[in-house]
């Protein structure tokens, strides 16, 4: 094999490939571009070829086959196939296509791999090569080596942007390996810079709209592969799992299931199962990935050992993790101490011998890595990322000093960009990855150093909600409901692309479509650029001092801020009167585990048996309520917890606060009103009052209603049309005694055949203060078709439009105008998130306020139908009669608990999923 390469290195060095290569670009055209087509017919010219058949005319068919290979990414045999006809005259293309991904990604001849790269720089230089798609490959492996090889990113991503522009002006106009090229510069500029990388992707994605041939063909794989990194990087973690998993299929039926192309692909499959929480699912696909590393080198072995750690230890087993981190750093021992990946792992193993208590051990290995990241600008995500760790373990060691001084040039810098991105984008999901836990750790060490005000500061990023963004746009001067209006367009335009992109990626959608909606994006974000210039100034979250902070708050009331960390939970605590905290040492993520197996139980609780699990809502209330927090509130009436933070997916009235052998659980509610918010800023914008009191809307004219009145609201499976869903005769009854509450002059209610979406349109909802939905709540998926949560009104048969088909979207209630001090939601599941794993509240919630809601009242589950209209009517009519909202939530609740007559009274399922917002 070295002699192979030898002599093609000279012959390059002599101008023979060169010479040859012009005519490239037109003869490779069809075969490379569309090998979706072409390559079985290369492949059929292949194998018939008559063995007396002439050099060049072997040389010519073999040279089809490998470019075709090359456009199919079937690298590995194109390679091979190279090297059984290396003493062919190939075609230049062809033979820079095959040595250059099989140079540099299976051989790792590093004399080779040199003599190669110099005999690529001089053909990138040569005007001779000019146009081909030989000099292309030679800039986008020069990338490749440099990355790889040196591990030299700013250089690797000057040469692919090289690749790039060489390809935009060497290759033809319609070039489908643009796409290609265009794709490599997007995926290692992700490494630096994000944002640059998403219009990079952008860009990609236009070319491939443009380029492709086919909806099917294979250059689609990568645009999605790029698109599903990016949404990775930004935390938009349920879109970048619906395209990793059509993209592992794609590469599995092209390439097979163990080609070393589907490393990386499983790889970051693994990562996002990780942060979906489905952290044993992820260990198991990266130990199965181990079987596509047939060309990986010892530092490549080393990283998936590594990952396969930090897997480990997501899955809270550190010991296990401990013992693979040990393999990585023996297959790391030859590489230099300069190596990006070699750092991370080391930072990685480091954090986990810190939850061992290993601190010596920890802070050894940990002092080697931390240079290679001071080394980088405050700017780049890795350098924040990596040194707030760092900062954790000295923490944890008890080092705080050294801690703060670690911390604090990446905090400021973090502080802008979170910020800057959650103004501009509108989507908390884009800094969830790393920006909102970075502040929650810089909580901690705020708190272990005594800096209690840089403390609360960071805790109110670390739990920003998407409630703070919406309840920001109604604050714009002069013109509210249009700004409010514009930013949902864009967020609509922008989910519609995603969800254009999911369906091409699953074979169910068009390119055409994905123009469509990249088109409508655009529109969309250039109009709100254009009327509101300054809007991202208006929606830049404002953290409250803590002086503010406790100005806000009455002498009964106490803002609980509780923060769920591997190894412990630290909860703060402001009332009027001051500022407390108190930490909780867990076991390796011991607080996530009771808030999954709490929610867990409250799930399966639903329609059966009381299956609550009491000890974990127990445990949990330990660990947050410390003997500090306790003494802060022992005395107050009322409890406010932040809108957003891991504790955000149950109710915390269902803690328990009390429990001894033999007697009943004691809630939390039994002692306090319970409240949410998405910011104590709110409190102090002053407001109009509506001038009339309330409107009902419910109770629609579906399908016959249960004989079980106990039926749950909403819980339907793959229901053929929402006219199949059940009437519900409580949301009837519970209206009407609403509607009593109040002076009849007053009042508008909506029911049956009146509760059409066109009749909720066209009635004049602004004019409420009290606004009441008493009927099915959808979340998104539950019925085919539906992308969003959505209230259930009566269809119009006689109508086709979808504004009249009973489904009151998420996106539909953002466009009312509202200005109610109070929207009751009388259904299930209202304070869901938007879609699958988005946040608690970013759903019906967000889009209420977004309409003009002031407060809601919503639920966490499926509410049983005598239930909601018990807890619902109550609670309207103490508030009517001057009780605060949240204590007349908490006596609704109580009179449900001590309800002698409904078997089991006290479960939480029962009275426990509804909670104010405020």
């Amino acid at each position: 094999m070295r002699f192979i390469f030898s002599s093609l290195i000279k012959a390059i060095g002599a101008g023979a490939l060169l010479a040859s290569a012009a005519p490239a670009a037109a003869q490779y055209f069809d075969i490379y571009g569309d090998a979706n087509r072409t390559l079985p017919a290369a492949q059929s010219a292949y194998d018939a070829m008559d063995e007396d058949a002439s050099k060049e005319a072997r040389a010519k068919l073999t040279s089809d086959l490998i470019m075709g290979l090359i456009g199919k990414a079937k690298y590995k045999e194109a390679y091979e196939l190279y090297l059984e006809s290396a003493e062919l005259n190939l075609h230049p293309d062809a033979r820079m296509a095959a040595i250059g991904h099989g140079l540099v990604a299976f051989t790792k001849d590093e004399a080779l791999i040199t003599q190669y790269i110099a005999a690529l720089e001089q053909m990138v230089e040569s005007p001779s090569c000019a146009p081909c798609y030989a000099r292309t490959f030679a800039a986008h492996h020069l990338g490749r080596y440099y990355f790889m090889q040196n591990k030299d990113l700013p250089r690797s991503i000057e040469w692919h942007k090289k690749a790039l522009d060489i390809a935009l002006v060497d290759l033809a106009a319609d070039d489908p390996a643009r796409v290609n090229f265009a794709y490599q510069y997007a995926a290692y500029l992700r490494n630096q810079d994000l944002p640059a990388s998403a219009k990079a992707v952008q860009y990609t994605e236009a070319l491939a709209i443009d380029l492709l041939p086919r909806d099917d063909h294979l250059g689609w794989l990568y645009v999605f592969l790029a698109n599903a990194l990016v949404a990775l990087d930004s935390g938009r973690t349920a879109e970048a799992a619906d395209l990793f998993g059509r993209i592992a299929d794609i590469g599995v039926k092209e390439w097979g299931p163990t080609d070393p192309q589907l490393l990386g692909i499983f790889q970051n499959t693994a990562i996002l199962n990780s942060r979906l929480g489905r952290t044993e699912q992820a260990v198991n696909v990266a130990l199965r990935a181990e079987d596509n590393q047939a060309y990986s080198d010892k530092a490549e072995h080393a990283y998936h050992q590594a990952l396969i750690a930090r897997l480990l230890f997501e899955d809270a087993r550190p010991q296990e993790a401990d013992q693979y981190f040990a393999q990585a750093m023996a297959l790391y021992a030859d590489t230099s101490d300069d190596d990006t990946f070699h750092a991370q792992a080391r930072m990685s193993y480091a954090n986990t011998l810190s939850i061992l208590g290993r601190h010596e051990e920890a802070l050894e290995l940990m002092g080697k890595a931390l240079p290679i990241f001071e080394q980088l600008e405050a700017t780049v995500p890795q350098a924040r990322e990596y040194r707030t760790l760092a900062a954790i373990i000295y923490a944890r060691a008890g080092a705080m000093q050294t801690a703060s001084a670690t911390l604090a040039p990446v905090l400021e810098v973090n502080e802008t960009a979170l910020l800057d991105i959650y103004a501009k984008d509108q989507d908390r999901r884009a800094v969830a990855s790393d920006g909102t836990e970075i502040f929650r750790d810089a909580t901690l060490i705020s708190l272990l150093n005594g800096d209690e005000d840089r403390a609360w500061r960071s805790a109110q990023l670390a739990v920003i909600s998407d409630l703070a963004m919406s309840a920001a746009a109604l604050t714009y001067p002069g013109d509210p409901e249009g700004f409010a209006a514009a930013l949902d367009d864009v967020r609509l335009a922008r989910t519609a692309q995603d969800e254009a992109r999911v369906a091409l990626a699953n074979g169910e959608g068009s390119a055409s479509a994905l123009a469509r909606a990249s088109a409508q994006r655009e529109a969309g974000e250039t109009q709100l650029n254009t009327r509101y210039p300054d809007f991202a100034e208006y929606l830049r979250p404002q953290p409250l001092s803590i002086n503010d902070a406790r100005a806000l708050l009455s002498e009964g009331e106490a803002y609980i801020l509780p923060m769920v960390y591997s190894d412990r939970v630290v909860t703060m605590v402001i009332t009027a009167d001051g500022f407390a905290w108190g930490q909780s040492q867990t076991t390796t993520f011991e607080a996530r585990e009771l808030i999954a197996n709490l929610r867990a139980s409250l799930d399966a609780s639903l329609g059966g048996e009381d299956q609550f699990d009491a000890e974990a809502a127990h445990r949990l209330y330990a660990l947050i309520f410390t003997d500090e927090v306790f003494d802060a509130v022992r005395d107050k009436d009322k409890l406010i917890f932040p809108a957003g933070g891991p504790l955000a997916v149950i109710p915390p009235s269902v803690l328990v606060s009390d429990m001894q052998e033999g007697e009943a659980a004691e809630f939390l509610v039994e002692r306090h009103a319970i409240a949410i918010t998405p910011g104590l800023g709110g409190r102090a914008l002053a407001r109009q009052t509506a001038p009339k009191s309330f409107a009902g809307i419910g109770a629609p004219s579906l399908a016959a209603p249960p004989a079980n009145r106990f039926a749950l609201r909403g819980t339907v499976v793959d229901v053929k049309s929402i006219s199949a869903l059940p009437s519900l005769p409580g949301a009837d009854e519970e209206l009407t005694a609403l509607k009593s509450a109040f002076d009849a002059a007053g009042t508008l209610v909506l029911t049956g055949d009146a509760a059409t979406e066109e009749a909720v349109r066209q009635a004049p909802l602004a004019d409420y203060q009290i606004l009441a939905f008493a009927t099915h709540g959808l979340v998104s998926g539950q019925i085919a078709g539906l992308s969003e949560p959505a209230l259930v009104l009566t269809p119009d048969a006689a109508s086709t439009s979808a504004q009249n088909d009973g489904l009151l979207t998420a996106s539909e209630i953002g466009r009312l105008r509202l200005a109610a001090d109070w929207v009751v939601l009388s259904a299930c599941n209202t304070a869901a998130g938007e879609g699958v794993a988005s946040p608690t509240y970013s759903g019906l919630a967000r889009a209420f306020q977004l309409a003009g809601a002031r407060s809601l009242l919503l639920s966490h589950w499926p509410v049983r139908d005598d239930v909601a209209a018990r807890l619902s009517v109550a609670t309207v009519k103490a508030s009517g009669n001057g009780m605060e909202r949240s204590e007349a939530l908490r006596q609704a609740q109580l009179s449900v608990m001590n309800d002698g007559s409904t078997k089991d009274a006290r479960s939480p399922v029962l009275w426990a999923p509804f909670v104010i917002i405020e």
